[in-house]
């Protein structure tokens, strides 16, 4: 039976990214070094793959969410906000196959409050690190030729080839054998042109050390012989930082960092100077699977002032309420407590503060948060924390810094959330004096004056010529 003849205005908008939904992208792979260990399948993974449908409340009473079918009330109904994730549109059973979106959508809602931008990852130091926005024109950029990724590659995100430390051996050995291997023609006329580049680069710089004002010839790849470049093999096999240049350049790999560079020293030929910059800030763990923002949040700077609207522009940001997900154990090793912040698993600053046990145990509320379990309160610890950096890791997992925030802070926002009255007690006190006003003398009867040694103070007295001096 041949099947119903559809209009073309009616294919075109079946077609249409508008009326379409996209196809879902690939799950973050699992950690194989914790597969034997216990997995929840309901815990939230590290990012979302399908996309998030809402509907407006008069829509979800009738269980129109704008598909072929409605949705069963008994489910879509029970949950706070409308957010589902449509899994299957036809599935083999002919049902609509979603569940609820609300873990991701709510934690991005949380995490855009925080008014914190997405940074690049910066380099391993104790100190104060230095943040740098994703944004910048100088990283930004993906339509490059070769040249341009060769300059910029300790600065790009977006690599062509894939980050070998990441890969299993099954992962390499394919990789070996349907990219590597069948290029190695190419590779080698690859190292030609790099050979023909350096030696009329050593030709131009010998000349100018000797004065000549003439240009000396380019080299190309056909000049170079076979014995010539024999010896330039045999000397990239002794120069391991060179030769993994080279291949780096050649399969597009995101380049190592700089403290593997250091260590890569030793192996360096013997009169070949190299200039060791700052490495690539994802040479330690990979480049992201996306762009480094992965779109929740476009904010390029933090600096910026809060304004208060009764005491004015404040020093802080405001800080965060956060949850103590795992107090400091010193018996059981744990000297870094877990917290909760907006949705996340947050990990404290390095540096010497409250949160790190080199700091010293003080009886405060802020410290007996993060020893003890308060079982009185309801959901746990809490405690007020500020956001300082945010970056996503080459698995796509949100990675957020803070540290303790000042008092004064926590006063004005424990006020602007209802929790304290700061401002109120302040002006109560105001209004109040301390000495009140009594108009009732000493005896207790209006309109007589006590003694003078008999008078409270602030109390009211009969004027008479004593009391003004004469």
């Amino acid at each position: 039976m041949a099947g119903r003849g559809v209009s073309p205005g009616a294919a075109l908008l079946r077609s249409s990214r508008m009326f379409s939904m996209p196809a879902p992208i690939p799950a973050p792979p699992g950690n194989y070094s914790s597969a034997t260990k216990h997995y929840s399948p309901t815990a939230t993974i590290n990012y979302p793959t399908h996309l998030t449908v809402t509907t407006t409340s008069s829509s979800r009473i009738n269980g129109d969410w704008g598909f072929k079918r409605p949705f069963p009330l008994k489910t879509t109904t029970n949950t706070t906000y409308p957010l589902v994730r449509v899994r299957q549109v036809d599935s083999i059973e002919h049902v609509t196959d979603f569940q609820s979106a609300s873990d991701h959508t709510i934690t991005l809602q949380k995490f855009q409050e925080l008014n914190l931008p997405i940074s690049v990852p910066p380099p391993v130091s104790y100190g104060t690190p230095i943040l740098t926005s994703p944004f910048e024109e100088s990283g930004d950029v993906t339509a490059l030729n070769a040249e341009q990724k060769a300059e910029l590659a300790n600065k790009r995100w977006k690599f062509t080839g894939p980050w070998l430390a990441g890969m299993t051996d099954g992962d390499f050995n394919r990789f070996l054998e349907k990219e590597v291997r069948g290029r190695r023609s190419e590779f080698r006329a690859f190292l030609r042109e790099n050979l023909a580049a350096e030696m009329t680069a050593d030709q131009a710089r010998k000349a100018r050390e000797a004065g000549e004002t003439a240009e000396p010839p380019t080299i190309s790849a056909g000049d170079i012989t076979d014995e010539e470049f024999m010896d330039h093999l045999r000397e990239l096999r002794q120069d391991r930082m060179a030769l993994y240049n080279l291949v780096g350049r050649f399969l597009d790999l995101a380049p190592v960092d700089l403290d593997t560079e250091y260590r890569m020293v030793g192996t360096m030929a013997p009169g070949r100077p190299r200039v060791l910059d700052r490495g690539s800030p994802y040479g330690a763990n990979g480049p992201p699977i996306t762009h480094p923002s992965a779109g929740i949040s476009y904010l390029r700077t933090r600096n910026f002032q809060e304004n208060h609207p009764i005491y004015g522009p404040q020093k802080d940001h405001p800080p965060v309420k956060a949850r103590v997900l795992k107090p400091t154990h010193f018996r059981t090793g744990n000297f870094r407590p877990s917290i909760g912040v907006a949705g996340f698993v947050v990990s404290p600053t390095v540096q010497d503060t409250m949160f790190n046990a080199t700091k010293g145990w003080s009886p405060s509320k802020f410290v007996k948060a993060l020893h003890e379990i308060e079982l009185e309160e309801r959901g746990g610890s809490k405690l007020y924390v500020q956001p300082t950096m945010a970056t996503v890791d080459s698995s796509g997992r949100v990675c957020i810094s803070i540290s303790e925030t000042s008092p004064e802070s926590e006063v004005v926002q424990k006020e602007m959330v209802g929790e304290g009255s700061v401002f109120d007690q302040v002006v109560k006190e105001i209004e109040t004096p301390q000495v009140p006003r009594n108009p009732m003398n000493a005896s207790g009867s209006p309109g007589f004056s006590a003694p003078l040694g008999q008078r409270r103070p602030g109390s009211l007295r009969d004027g008479n010529a004593r009391n003004y001096g004469f």
